[in-house]
This record gives C-alpha cells, structure tokens and sequence, in this order.
C-alpha cells in the first residue's frame, strides 16, 4: 500500500490565519495520501476552519487527517479483498437515487409547505392522542435555595423559604441579594432524576414520596440546601401539553410533508404517463 502523510500539523494554526481570505492562492499542497487518495491543504482547512479561532487547532487537524486516513486506509482494503462489484455497484446506485430525491424533496417538494402551526392544532392533536403521552417517569418543578454550611442560626432563613412558592422568585432573590446566599428556581418540568442530581442530594427521593416529602433539608460540602418541590407528576400522569409540543409540531409538520411527497408522486407520475415518458 502507498501511504504517505506530509506537513507538520504545528504549523497548521500559522496556516489557518495566513490562508483566512486567501482562499484562491492556496496551493494544492498533499497533507495525506493512501495509493491515489489524497487530503489537500485546501480540503483541511476547509474542514476545520469553523474551530479556527480554538486554541487547539493544530489537534483537530490531526484527528482530522487521522480520520480520512483510516477511511481511506479501510476503502483500499475493502477494495482488495470484496469481489461482488455488480452488488456494490447497485447499492451505491441505489443510495445516489435516495440521495438526490432527498435533495429534490428538500429543495422543491417542501420548499412550500406551510410552516406555521397554531395553537388549536397543536392542542387537537394532543387530545386526540392522549393515549400516547401517559409517562412512565416522574417529573417535577421546584426552587431551592444555598447557604454556608458552618451558619448554625438559619431557623429564620428556612421558615421564609417553607412559606415560599415559585411565584416568590423575587422576594427571596432580594433576602439572598449582597450575601452568600443563593435562590434558583426550576420552573420548567424537570425529571425528577435530574433534578436531584442538579442539588446534589445524596438521599433516597422516589415519586410514592413527593407528597409528603416535599421539602428538604441537608448539606453538601459547604453548602447547606433548602428544597422545595412545588409541583410533580408521576408515571401514570399525561406529559404536561407543554413538554409533550415540541414533538407534536415535529409531527404535524412531518404529516405534511408527507402529503405533499405524496401529491408530488401522483402528479410526477401522471405527467410522466401523459407524455408517455
């Protein structure tokens, strides 16, 4: 196998910022070559030139050029040792079908789909499919608040926090305001998982607990936590109709794309029948 690989990728961060708005006078200097393979100075710069600006630039491109040599280095095995050509040959035939019917699609079919879903129908879809939004994890919304650990007296403190609710956002951002305390607040649905990974709790916290083990009380390292879960739902609930959207519009909008390859296929074939192509 003819394999050789040339340049030094430390100088490749100097040729990143010489070559910036000089495309046209890169050479088509050989970075990497695998028998009549080869990777240029342009095509490398062209691939990593998003991460320009990163101090490690010389790395990614040798991970690059790592990369394309393996790719090419297996390409020219497969190429020895596979004989069934013809069966290749259809597939990659076949792929290059998919591919440019795809781009077709993308470019021409959907380019008029009507990308705007309102409310109504988002809500429709929901009501109608209630069946497929019943979960099997425990979601939660909540706020918990930090202080030192080594503060003994914090009766006060906790009692304010007990009484507190989400809608409270700022009166305790001003009782924690220029000290070392600290308040935030999770007000989107949170798995009850993450959640607890989030404050560092270290205990036992199941959904058959949340109704009555919903505050919290505990340090961790140097901090000590108050917790409070506002709100829950447990295996069994429907997902919330705002967690649940945002794969109700991938739907919606995959359904019409959908009808719209399909009256593209009836049109193209009538057309095609009509002129006896």
């Amino acid at each position: 196998m003819n394999f050789r690989l040339v340049g030094c990728f430390l100088l490749v961060s100097v040729i990143l910022c010489s070559c910036a708005g000089k495309d046209a006078e890169v050479q088509e200097k050989i970075i990497a070559q695998v028998n009549s393979h080869t990777l240029t100075e342009r095509e490398l710069i062209a691939a990593i030139s998003p991460y320009s600006s990163s101090k490690d630039s010389a790395k990614l491109a040798e991970e690059y050029v790592d990369s394309w040599l393996i790719e090419q280095i297996m390409y020219s095995e497969a190429e020895k040792l596979l004989t069934d050509t013809m069966s290749i040959s259809k597939k990659v035939e076949r792929y290059r079908c998919q591919l440019f019917v795809h781009e077709y699609c993308e470019k021409y079919v959907y380019s008029n789909v009507n990308t705007t879903i309102t409310e109504k129908e988002i809500t429709d879809y929901y009501d109608k499919h209630l069946n497929d939004y019943v979960i099997n994890t425990t979601y939660v919304k909540a706020h918990f608040m930090t202080i030192p650990a080594n503060i003994v007296r914090y009766y006060e403190i906790y009692e304010r926090f007990r009484k507190s609710t989400l809608d409270d956002e700022q009166e305790l951002k001003d009782m924690c305001y220029e000290t070392e305390k600290d308040v935030f607040f999770v007000k989107e649905w949170i798995e009850l998982q993450d959640f607890i990974k989030l404050i560092n709790f270290e205990g036992t916290l199941n959904s058959g607990e949340l109704s009555y083990k919903n505050l919290l009380d505990y340090a961790h390292d140097s901090l000590r936590y108050f917790v409070k879960i506002d709100d829950y739902i447990v295996p069994g609930d429907l997902l919330p109709l705002e967690l649940a959207k945002p794969r109700i519009i991938q739907i919606i909008m995959g359904k019409r794309k959908h009808d719209k390859y399909i009256q593209a296929q009836t049109e193209l074939l009538n057309k095609y029948k009509l002129n006896k192509d």
